[in-house]
């Protein structure tokens, strides 16, 4: 995204995210410093004259508008044929410059056209005598700043021609007449005595436009002139003393319109384009009002890039993927309202669509990272698990804040061994299928017991069943969950029973012991599984064997007993030094 920000790929996009923001803010107060007095379609329609003949109706509205006490004004209309030889007995080219040389405050223009032959822009100027009538310096070029898409967004406020000549926008001569005030270009901002415009390398400055067509109201050419004629001198006292006055095409026949951020909302639909004259207003309002839009430098735009990949980056690493999802929404949304509310409250605009668009492809990058080389140990660890522990085990295994302990640790845990009474003579008078499936049926009730309990299945011994408490997960309350499962297999064993209608039901024995044993991967190469070993498993398989001589279903050493916190339901037995142990251990039973 930096990249496609230097190289300025996405500009167009960009430029699109900054009408957006135009219209999130809406309109704003203009000066009431200026004034625009435009040819309207009452002009077109009374003055019978062709518009090439206006001349002397213009000279009237600046008589008397420089006789109200207006600062400065801005014409709008460019006249380069000569009319003196084309109209007898009247001076039409005399009457204009003398009002210009009477007003001596009028910003005429001019055309900076490009000229294949001296390689660079060449001006087109207006007639000499307006020109010297005027001062040659009053005058301002008129061409408009337009971006790939055909709207205008911003205006360049000085440009050089093919002989180096520097010319200022009209909008820039306006103001600085306003002002009475030089201009001078330092670094990356023009000046006008302390009011200091930031414009880009091109020297042009981003217009902060009022509103869409029709913001600045347009005063009608033609009553203004008629209130000229008549001597209504305190009408313009009132109206234009001490103001900006603009003249120009103020209807849409004059072809002097483009598109602006408002034209092309829905939210200004019939709304026409900007016309050139409101083009000049809104950029004499800017400077004049001082809400200069601020843009961020390049390096400023790369460190938001780069802080919004990693806030998106850090959060996404430790999320599930729709979570993830939602939060990298979320700041994308909470950026966007950020750009919104800068451009609105501060007029400041940082760059919108690079920045967004990083949050999407870290997204997309960290996932796919997590999925190929990150997720790839989870699955491995799945693929272990999965037949050993419940699906919540499972899950809270996944999010373990520690180290997973898969290589064989020591661990404390309680064992649990259960093995089917007189399973072998039962065997030997059925089917081997019938063997198989009442086998399947009994290890699927005992599994869903043992495993909803938190327990981890290891194995299956012929017709026993060996499962552990405490790992891979630690947990303090091992020996409670497997007196639990102990006690909730026997229960199920009934139910099971009831199910199978064998003519001897199935009986079970089930010995608890708790203490100290490794757990891991153990195994080859070849052959590997996820086990427990220790004399803690020797010391629960030997209790089990003890159920029968008890004529108990559960038994439980006292390792485990002293581990329990409820006591309900179990009695004490005898000391019994058991098979290879030179130290008896107290045995309780659980009762059912």
């Amino acid at each position: 995204m930096i990249i496609l920000l230097i190289t300025g790929l996405l500009r167009g996009v960009e430029l699109k995210s900054l009408d957006f923001r135009y219209l999130c803010r809406g309109t704003i107060p203009t000066s009431d410093k200026i004034v625009i007095i435009g040819t309207d379609e009452e002009a077109l329609d009374k003055i019978k004259d062709p518009f090439i003949f206006w001349s002397p109706y213009f000279a009237d509205i600046i008589k008397a508008v420089a006789g109200g006490g207006a600062r400065a004004m801005g014409l709008d209309f460019l006249q380069t044929i000569a009319l003196k030889k084309m109209v007898e007995g009247e001076d039409l080219d005399g009457i204009m410059a003398d009002a210009l040389m009477e007003a001596q405050n009028v910003i005429m223009i001019n055309l900076l056209r490009w000229d294949n032959t001296i390689g660079g822009l060449k001006a087109v100027n207006p007639l000499s005598r307006y020109l010297y009538a005027a001062d040659p310096d009053n005058i301002g070029f008129s061409n408009l700043t337009i971006d790939n898409d055909g709207c205008v967004r911003r205006q360049a406020l000085l440009l050089n021609d093919a002989e180096n000549n520097i010319y200022a926008y009209i909008g820039l001569k306006v103001i600085a007449k306003y002002l009475n005030s030089a201009i001078e270009k330092k670094g990356d901002h023009i000046w006008m005595g302390d009011c200091a415009i930031p414009v880009n390398p091109y020297n042009e400055m981003l217009i902060n436009f009022a509103g869409p067509s029709g913001t600045f109201p347009i005063i009608s050419f033609y009553k203004v002139w008629q209130l000229a004629r008549q001597g209504q001198t305190d009408y313009f006292k009132t109206n234009f003393k001490d103001k900006i006055v603009l003249i120009g095409p103020g209807n849409i026949y004059s072809q002097d319109f483009k598109p602006t951020p408002f034209y092309r909302s829905q939210y200004y639909t019939g709304t026409r384009q900007t016309l050139g004259i409101e083009i000049v207003a809104n950029v004499i309002n800017t400077i004049l009002e001082r809400r200069f839009i601020v843009s961020l430098k390049l390096w400023q735009t790369i460190l938001i890039i780069l802080f919004l990949g990693v806030l998106t980056s850090f959060t996404s690493f430790r999320l599930s993927p729709i979570l993830g999802g939602i939060v990298a929404f979320a700041i994308a949304a909470g950026y966007t309202t950020f750009c919104i509310f800068l451009f609105s409250s501060y007029d400041i605009c940082l760059d919108m669509i690079c920045p967004l668009d990083a949050i999407p492809l870290t997204y997309t990058a960290v996932f796919t990272y997590r999925y190929t080389i990150e997720d790839k140990e989870k699955r491995r660890i799945k693929r272990i698990f999965k037949h050993y522990v419940s699906k919540e085990v499972f899950e809270e295994l996944l999010k373990y804040p520690g180290e997973i302990p898969l290589g064989g640790n020591r661990v404390q845990v309680s064992v649990l061994f259960a093995d089917i009474r007189g399973f072998t003579a039962l065997s030997e008078k059925r089917d081997p299928r019938q063997v198989v499936s009442i086998l399947n049926s009994y290890f699927a009730m005992m599994a869903d017991v043992i495993l909803k309990n938190k327990g981890t299945l290891d194995k299956y011994i012929g017709d026993g069943i060996l499962a552990f408490y405490g790992a891979p997960i630690p947990r303090e309350e091992h020996a409670a969950l497997a007196v639990n499962s102990a006690m909730e297999m026997i229960t199920r064993l009934d139910v099971l029973n009831k199910e199978l209608m064998l003519d001897v039901p199935l009986r079970i024995g089930i010995g608890i012991h708790s203490g100290e044993a490794v757990v891991g991967n153990i195994g080859s190469k070849l052959k590997m599984e996820y086990t427990i070993i220790g004399d803690t498993v020797n010391t629960a398989s030997r209790v089990e064997g003890l159920t029968k001589e008890f004529k108990a279903n559960i038994l439980i050493t006292e390792e485990t007993f002293s581990r329990l916190k409820v006591l309900d339901n179990i009695t004490p037995e005898k000391e019994i030094t058991l098979r290879g142990k030179t130290k008896p251990i107290k045995i309780y039973r659980v009762e059912t």
